[in-house]
């Protein structure tokens, strides 16, 4: 049922070339952005260093004129080392860690249900979804950032921002970055036939009732490790497995 093949990666987001969530497939986050020829402030290329956030993000795509459009909002928590990403229904999201060695660990969650599918390193470059922690911890990296010419200057949710804009291959690309936060606020990608926006809608308090997985939480859902899914998928009690779609190197065949 599960394979390892390159291409079945899923989301955020979000979020790969662009930042590019649908409803279905919110998670889906492959963002990958010499020098500009404007010189980017130092904290724009400094080592980044991650405070924790908590937002609530909002995803638009739409295909030139842009007559219509589909939506879908989603959440993102960010620690030094860990980033959540759960869509606004909270039914399915993404956890991910780095280690002391800045080895990345992966869970597939559907938090309603308490269960989901780890993967370690190695999973990860087996299938193919190994992530930049840059670019999960800051939706758009510094390193793309620096491929951008810096424009002008603005406010953002209380916070001061840089705008930045560019052309890569055959997109324009438009940043709004939130320095002190090394936090993405908003990345427009204008394709010759579709635009997608990405954009913080706000930063999440108490009265929005939605909290980041704790470890605790986390250890009390039924987890499979994703090297065991062969063997976990006949069994009854697992047959919610065949049908979790938006895992990381989820294929289904007919045996």
């Amino acid at each position: 049922m599960y394979c390892q093949k390159g291409g079945a990666v899923w989301l955020l987001l979000l979020i790969l070339e662009n930042v590019f969530m649908t409803t279905k497939s919110i998670f889906k986050i492959t963002i990958w952005f010499a020098l500009s020829s404007l010189t980017l402030s130092n904290s724009a290329s400094a080592t980044p260093q991650y405070a924790s956030v908590a937002a609530r993000y909002s995803t638009t795509s739409c295909t030139i004129p842009c007559e219509k459009s589909q939506a879908s909002d989603w959440y993102f928590w960010r620690d030094e080392n860990r980033v959540e990403i759960r869509n606004a229904t909270q039914d399915v999201g993404e956890i991910w860690r780095r280690d002391g060695k800045k080895r990345l660990s992966f869970v597939y969650v559907e938090p309603a249900h308490k269960r989901g599918i780890e993967y370690n390193d190695t999973d990860l470059r087996m299938i193919n979804h190994k992530r930049s922690w840059d670019r999960l911890a800051s939706v758009v990296s510094s390193a793309e950032i620096e491929k951008l010419s810096l424009v002008g200057e603005t406010e953002i949710l209380g916070h001061k921002a840089q705008r930045y804009s560019g052309k890569i291959d055959k997109r324009t690309v438009e940043v709004v970055w939130i320095p002190d936060l090394q936090l993405t606020a908003k990345v427009v990608n204008i394709y010759p036939d579709r635009q997608v926006t990405t954009e913080i809608k706000s930063f999440l308090t108490k009265q929005d009732n939605a909290l980041a997985t704790s470890e605790d939480q986390l250890s009390d859902y039924a987890l499979v490790d994703f090297a065991d899914l062969g063997d976990m998928e006949t069994k009854e009690s697992m047959a919610w497995l065949k049908k979790a779609t938006m895992a990381p190197g989820h294929d289904v065949h007919e045996h």
